[in-house]
Parts: structure tokens; sequence; C-alpha cells
């Protein structure tokens, strides 16, 4: 059975002027096609320093994966270095699949599994929170790239860690429903508009963009952990599609 968002006991979420029949927020900057102002110039300078900093950032990225696996191999670590050493090689390479998706417009297709992409995130965001996150996963794949799936689920368990705190719980669900592909972040947090700011109102900012990005839909609501709960569903796709990639930028994979 689908997870349940209760979107009526919590005020709608608009971070800016919401887009018709979508519930999204607009972009930022609505120029018609070939339009040119200093909004577009400003723009497209800020599109050119962001290639230029992921092309400087992949070589540190590929760097922290060479070493932890020479370190793997050097030291020969007991099991927990060993874990350790291969989190710290998964995280670089996910600065390098993020770099690399900016770096290359081309390729930002999908589709996507989700039951992959949601283990890795757990697993990525439990070295780093002391509370619990339980996953319940199902198999689905998503017509949406691995790495906005990726940044979408990074955001949206950085917000519901900080709202349940150290001693909290956080629950990660992907399930497919009739709309199609569905991810759910519940917290047992204060609930919506009792939490912090800043921060958290960014990475639901990069989350809405993300999702009207890939054509889906955004819920926000009251969790049954008594906290806030976030639905996002993204088109289904049809076909099977392999574990999550898992690029190896340094040339050698961490045992």
């Amino acid at each position: 059975m689908p997870y349940q968002v209760n979107a009526k006991s919590a005020p709608p979420w608009i971070p800016e002027r919401p887009q018709a029949g979508r519930g999204l927020p607009a972009p930022r900057y609505a120029l018609a096609p070939g339009a040119h102002s200093p909004a577009r110039g400003c723009q497209d300078g800020a599109a050119v320093e962001l290639r230029e900093l992921c092309h400087d950032l992949t070589m540190p990225a590929a760097s922290i994966r060479l070493l932890a696996s020479v370190a793997t191999k050097e030291s020969d670590p007991d099991p927990s270095l060993k874990t350790r050493l291969r989190q710290i090689a998964d995280e670089a390479a996910r600065i390098a699949d993020i770099c690399g998706y900016f770096l290359d417009p081309a390729r930002r297709s999908g589709p996507s599994d989700l039951r992959t992409l949601v283990a890795d995130a757990a697993e990525s965001v439990r070295s780093r929170y002391r509370g619990t996150i339980d996953v319940v996963a199902e198999t689905v794949t998503a017509a949406a790239h691995p790495v906005d799936v990726v940044r979408i689920l990074a955001n949206l368990l950085d917000n519901a860690c900080r709202a349940a705190g150290p001693e909290g719980r956080v629950l990660l669900v992907a399930e497919r429903d009739a709309e199609g592909a569905r991810l759910v972040v519940a917290d047992s947090g204060p609930g919506f508009g009792h939490g912090e700011s800043g921060r958290a109102s960014l990475g639901l900012g990069i989350v809405a963009a993300l999702v009207r990005r890939n054509d889906g839909a955004l819920q926000m609501g009251t969790s049954d952990l008594g906290g806030l709960a976030v639905a996002v569903t993204l088109p289904a796709a049809d076909r099977a599609v392999a574990p999550g990639p898992r690029p190896s930028t340094a040339g050698e994979e961490v045992p």
C-alpha cells in the first residue's frame, strides 16, 4: 500500500510563484526563446563558471578515490576501516557524478533504479547521522537521470535528519503507484513551519526545481512519525535498468 501523506494537515509550501497547474515554483528567470537581456547574460556567465568549477572538482574527486583504493591495498585495514575507506570513495564518486552531469548536458536522461539509489543514499547519510533511518524500497524505475534523483534524495534526507535531531527517526520509501515512481522522505521532527529555515528552504527549492525539470509532482504534509513528509512522484520508466551508476573516476575500484 502506498505511503500516505496527509497533505491537508500542513500548509502548502510555495518557495516562489507557482507554475500553473503544477503547484511547483516557476523558473526564476523566464525569457522568451532567443531573448537577450542582462539577466540572460548573467545566467550564461554563471553557467560557464559552474562548468569550470565542475571540471576542476573532478580531479580532486578522482584523487580521493585513488588514495582510498591505495590505502586499502597497502595497509590491509581491519573491516571497519575498510568500510570507511569504501564510503570515502563512494562519496567522491558522487561528487564526480554531479560534476559530470553539468559538464555533459547531452547525457541528462534516465532511467534510474530507485531501489538502488535509495539504499545508497541511506548508507551515505548513516555515516554522519546518529538517529535511525529506515528504508522501505520496492523495485521501481524512474524516467529521470540518476544524478537528479541523488540530489533530490540528498536534500530531502539532509532536511529530514536536521529536523528529526540526533535521536530522531527518518523513513525513506521508494514505491510504484498509479501516478508513477514515488519517493517519500518522512521525519519525526517538529513538523512544517517549526524547524530551521535557511538551508531547509534552499534544499526544498532545489528539490522543487529538479522535480519540475523531470515533469514530476511534489507533495508535502504530516508524516506518521509526527513530523514532515515530502513525497516526490516522477514519471515511471517502462524498462528495467541496472543498478545506479558508480563511475570509476580514479581508474580503480575500492574492494
